[in-house]
This record gives C-alpha cells, sequence and structure tokens, in this order.
C-alpha cells in the first residue's frame, strides 16, 4: 500500500515540484544581485537592440490557423485508425474534412 502511495502520479508530481522548488532557491542564493541598467533592461535581438514594430495580424490568419488543424487533425485521426475501419467511414470523413476546408475556402 506504501510503495502504491510513494509512486502514484501524485506523489511523483508533489517530489517534481518541491524538487524544482529548491533548485530554483539554490540557484537563486548562489546567483549575483540584479543591478537594473539600461544595457540589461533594454530589448535585445540577433545582436542589435530591438525596434518596436506593430504587428496586427489579419483576419485572413484566423483561417490559415483553422485550415492547418483541419488538415492536421484529419491526418492524425487517419494514422490512428483502427486497421480494419471500413472503408466508407474513412472515404467519409475525407469527405467531411473536404467539406470544413470548402467552407473556409468560400467565408474568404
Amino acid at each position: 500500500m506504501l510503495a502504491e502511495a510513494l509512486t502514484s502520479p501524485f506523489a511523483i508530481y508533489a517530489v517534481a515540484i518541491l524538487i524544482g522548488y529548491l533548485l530554483y532557491r539554490w540557484s537563486r542564493s548562489i546567483a549575483p544581485p540584479f543591478i537594473p541598467t539600461p544595457d540589461k533592461t533594454m530589448p535585445y535581438v540577433g545582436g542589435e537592440p530591438a525596434e518596436a514594430q506593430i504587428y496586427q495580424p489579419s483576419y485572413q490568419f484566423f483561417y490559415v490557423a483553422l485550415f492547418f488543424t483541419l488538415v492536421h487533425v484529419a491526418g492524425i485521426v487517419l494514422a490512428t485508425a483502427p486497421p480494419g475501419a471500413p472503408l466508407w467511414a474513412t472515404i467519409g470523413y475525407l469527405a467531411l474534412m473536404a467539406l470544413g476546408v470548402a467552407v473556409l475556402r468560400w467565408e474568404q
């Protein structure tokens, strides 16, 4: 009974959290103190100072993301389908996915 309690996912999770917290506290105690300077607090990308840019994705991005999700979920479902699945079910599923892609394309 004790062995099952110690090897349960909840106990292992609690031990992992405790180890992570202890590692965090230890590394914080040996690190040098942070002294804020302009060079340390400014954005820095690829060796050059970063300039502020605003990028507003359009609603077209939503269609691309939804298409990506539909195609990949269809691929995962077909790849993990049981070997004995009937052919009509596979073709029907692909037809539903094709209908979803057509609706996405039609909305644009």
